[in-house]
């Protein structure tokens, strides 16, 4: 072929023309593969760019079935954790209703002291001073004139009435006072002062010889007692009454049965229980002593009135009133006295459970404590204890469950009532349940089985995000962008809550207690749903973000290789025109060397 001589215009022509055919070939290839980057011939750069770029959008979008798949899981999870929510609050209604429902029989250790605190004694003790309190008035005298008693005959008698009771002497030719007879004033002075009830006895009579008349003066000690001399039913002498005393000026006790008046004289004068008179203290204990107030009233020798049953001692009389603090017209005292919570002050505090603690504050002042009464109605106000002071006379707490009993306060006042400080736990035993509280009781353990085989039947794939199993979603090709999702077990236990023994919603305090973990359980449900929530939140944004990465990736990759069809075409049309000229143009020039070999 190399002998062949072509024109240069024919060489140029078919120069054009293996050019042209060469980029329509190139031309139509881009437009059949629908790349202009076939192979690392055509551009090298562009070509393994574009093949890394779909690499790892491939890479990418082999992870988006895992993506999807966790989602799945985060999903049953969810819908796991919805459902368990349901049992429990269907379990906090059983436990609302046994609440309800008629608390059966049960009996729980009572919390009791080991002092005997005693009963009440009645007390009153005298604010003023017995020994100036009262009337003291000095009393008169009256004489029986010698003439008089010189006048009656052998067997005559003279009678002298104290206070209703007679005593009668009788003339005779000699005294014998052991006889009550008398033959003159003298002799009628010695018996009078032998005779019972009398001078003799400490009646709060006297007689002695007037001076000068030979006559006989009577003096009586008692300002109310009436003392009078008769002969055969004949005055022998005027009344003998002081009548400046008056009944105002007594100490009147009273025991409900027997009123007594006790009359207060002169400090010095002859005072005598036998007719309740009396000048200091103890000389008013031994009247009371005396008199028929002594089998329930009983005095010291500090005035100080007391009666062992508790039962009441009413005092009034102007002397009792300026002494003993009483109103005009008489106070009554009736069990006031504790001689072991006399003694104490302070506080005493009980405390059931969370309850608002109870305090009792002894004392002598306005709402303290000071007797047994009064502590066996502080403690009975009590609404979560049974509280009272038992027939034995101890402290006792009957709990009405098996709340915790936090008992404190002053160390002294624990120990007069044999408590102890600290927390007690009472126990509690089922003598009769309530049947309605014991098929709640059954229901709610059943409920507990349910939400453990529900968590068991939460998994996906494989996968239990509620008993246990964690979940890794690998976000990129080379596992560097991952989330772990760590699981819970969320059987009964693991939400908090567990079974009721036998008998137990018979007790309040483990209804309460069931609710307080069931409230738990709820907010632990309601966060580990948020979690999961959270986490699938987080899973579908990477999920969006994979797609769009992948379909960037892809997107360039095809721009560094793909062809525009829209130019390809251009180009294959510009060609194919371009291809026809050259063709013209070679036509033209092999017209012309034919044109030459004509001449021949």
């Amino acid at each position: 072929m190399s002998d062949i001589t072509l024109s240069a215009g024919i060489r140029q022509n078919l120069l054009s023309l293996q050019n042209t055919a060469s980029l329509m070939a190139t031309t139509q290839g881009r437009l059949a593969t629908g790349k202009k980057v076939n192979s690392a011939l055509d551009n090298p750069t562009n070509f393994f760019t574009s093949q890394a770029l779909n690499d790892r959008a491939s890479d990418l979008n082999a992870l988006m079935d895992s993506i999807g798949q966790a989602q799945q899981t985060l999903k049953q999870a969810d819908n796991g954790i919805t459902s368990l929510t349901k049992l429990v609050q269907s379990a906090k209604s059983i436990a609302t209703q046994a609440l309800q429902a008629t608390k059966g029989t049960v009996n729980y250790t009572n919390i009791t002291g080991s002092v005997d605190i005693g009963t009440d004694t009645t007390r009153v003790a005298p604010s003023g001073d017995l020994s100036t309190a009262g009337n003291a008035t000095t009393l008169s005298e009256s004489t029986i004139l010698a003439a008089d008693i010189g006048g009656l005959s052998n067997g005559e008698t003279v009678t002298f009435t104290i206070n209703g009771v007679d005593e009668v002497f009788t003339k005779a030719a000699a005294t014998d006072a052991a006889a009550g007879e008398f033959a003159d004033a003298a002799g009628l002075i010695d018996a009078v002062n032998h005779a019972n009830g009398f001078g003799g006895s400490g009646a709060g009579v006297a007689l002695a010889e007037s001076d000068g008349s030979g006559g006989v003066t009577v003096v009586s000690y008692n300002p109310l007692y009436d003392v009078t001399g008769t002969s055969d039913n004949a005055t022998v002498a005027g009344n003998m009454v002081d009548t400046a005393a008056v009944l105002g000026d007594a100490l009147t006790i009273s025991d409900g049965t027997n009123t007594e008046n006790f009359y207060r004289l002169a400090a010095g004068t002859h005072v005598t229980a036998a007719n309740n008179t009396y000048n200091d203290a103890g000389a008013l204990d031994t009247a009371i002593g005396g008199s028929a107030l002594n089998a329930l009233v009983a005095s010291d020798v500090n005035g100080v009135l007391s009666r062992s049953d508790g039962g009441a001692i009413t005092v009034s009389g102007a002397t009792g009133v300026a002494a003993y603090g009483a109103a005009a017209s008489g106070t009554s005292y009736e069990a006031n006295y504790n001689a072991t919570l006399s003694a104490l002050s302070g506080d005493l505090t009980v405390q059931v459970g969370e309850n608002e603690a109870h305090s009792i504050t002894f004392g002598s002042g306005f709402g303290e404590i000071s007797t047994r009464a009064g502590l066996n109605d502080a403690l009975s106000a009590f609404t979560d204890i049974t509280g009272s002071v038992n027939d034995s006379g101890y402290v006792n707490f009957s709990p009405n469950s098996t709340d915790s009993v936090s008992i404190g306060g002053a160390p002294a006042n624990l120990t007069a009532l044999g408590l102890n400080s600290g927390i007690t736990t009472p126990t509690g035993t089922v003598v009769t349940p309530n049947e309605t509280r014991s098929n709640l009781e059954t229901q709610f353990n059943d409920l507990l089985t349910q939400m453990d085989q529900l968590a068991k039947d939460a998994s996906y794939s494989g996968v239990n995000l509620l008993y246990g199993d964690n979940l890794k979603v690998t976000f990129n090709e080379d596992g560097s962008s991952s989330l772990t999702i760590t699981g819970v077990k969320f059987d009964s236990a693991g939400i908090g809550m567990t079974s009721v023994a036998a008998g137990g919603f018979q007790d309040n305090k483990v209804i309460n207690d069931t609710l307080s973990q069931i409230d738990a359980s709820l907010v632990s449900l309601r966060s580990q749903g948020s979690k999961f929530g959270s986490n699938l939140s987080t899973v579908e944004t990477r999920q969006d973000f994979t797609k769009a990465m992948v379909n960037t990736l892809q997107t360039g990759a095809d721009n560094l290789v793909l062809a525009d069809g829209n130019e390809e075409a251009a180009n294959m049309l510009a060609l194919q025109t371009r291809q026809q000229l050259s063709s013209t143009a070679l036509s033209l020039a092999n017209q012309s060397n034919q044109a030459v070999l004509r001449l021949f």
